[in-house]
C-alpha cells in the first residue's frame, strides 16, 4: 500500500511501514488531513489483472458458467471494466435479439421520427443525463445522438411502455459500454423479459402515463 501525502507544499510517497510510523506519531484527525489519496498496491493491481483473466476463462466457456454460483459470485463482486459490456450482452442475450429481429432496428428509428410523440421530450432529458460525463458532455455529440436514437426507437417499439424519463439513464449507462444498437436490445431484454423483471417496478408502471413520477 502507498500514500500520497502532502506536507506545506512538497508530496511525499509512503510505503506501509512508513505510514504507521506518521499514524503513531501523529494525531490521527491531523494525519488524514493531509491525505490526498490512495494508490493501488502492486497486489491490488495484480489481483484486478487476475479478476479479468478468470472472467475471461469464463467467457471461452460460458455455455458452462451461464447459470453457475461461480458466474453469480463474481458478478456480485463486480464485472471488470475490461470485459463489462460482453458480459453484459451475454446476460441479456443481444445477440439473439438481433438476430431474431434483423434490420428492426433501423426500421423503429425511421419510424421514430415520423410517429413518435415523445420526441421534444426525449431530446430534452438525453441533454440532461449524465452531462458531467464525457462520452455525454458536448450537445449532439456522438453518444448523445446515440442515447436519443436509442430511446425514440424504443418508444415506437413498446408502445405500452413508450418512453419515461427514468429510462434515458439506464440506456445511458448501457451506451458507455455497448454499441447503439446492442443498447437498444439490451433495454428491450431489461424492461420486458420475465427474468430481469423491471416491467412495472419501482414506478414503471407501463400502462400509466405517469410511469415515473415526472412524465
Amino acid at each position: 500500500m502507498q500514500l500520497s501525502v502532502k506536507f506545506g507544499c512538497q508530496k511525499f510517497k509512503l510505503k506501509e511501514k512508513e505510514v504507521l510510523f506518521f499514524q503513531k506519531l501523529y494525531p490521527i484527525a491531523f494525519f488524514l488531513k493531509f491525505v490526498l489519496s490512495f494508490s493501488p498496491s502492486h497486489q491490488q493491481k495484480q489481483q484486478e489483472i487476475e479478476r479479468v483473466d478468470k472472467w475471461l476463462k469464463m467467457l471461452k466457456k460460458w455455455g458452462k458458467y451461464r447459470n453457475s454460483d461461480k458466474m453469480c459470485r463474481r458478478v456480485y463482486k463486480g464485472i471488470p471494466l475490461q470485459v463489462r459490456g460482453q458480459v453484459w450482452s451475454l446476460l441479456l442475450d443481444v445477440e439473439k435479439m438481433k438476430k431474431e429481429n434483423e434490420g428492426k432496428y433501423e426500421q423503429m428509428k425511421q419510424q421514430a421520427k415520423s410517429w413518435s410523440s415523445e420526441i421534444k421530450q426525449i431530446d430534452l432529458d438525453v441533454n440532461r443525463t449524465f452531462r458531467n460525463h464525457i462520452m455525454f458532455r458536448d450537445r449532439y455529440g456522438v453518444k448523445q445522438q446515440a442515447l436519443f436514437h436509442v430511446l425514440s426507437a424504443y418508444s415506437v417499439y413498446n408502445t405500452e411502455v413508450s418512453y419515461c424519463q427514468g429510462m434515458s439513464q439506464i440506456a445511458a449507462i448501457l451506451l458507455m459500454y455497448l454499441n447503439e444498437e446492442d443498447a437498444f436490445w439490451a433495454l428491450a431484454q431489461l424492461l420486458t423479459n420475465q427474468k430481469h423483471a423491471m416491467h412495472g417496478k419501482d414506478g414503471w408502471d407501463m400502462g400509466s402515463s405517469s410511469c415515473c413520477g415526472a412524465c
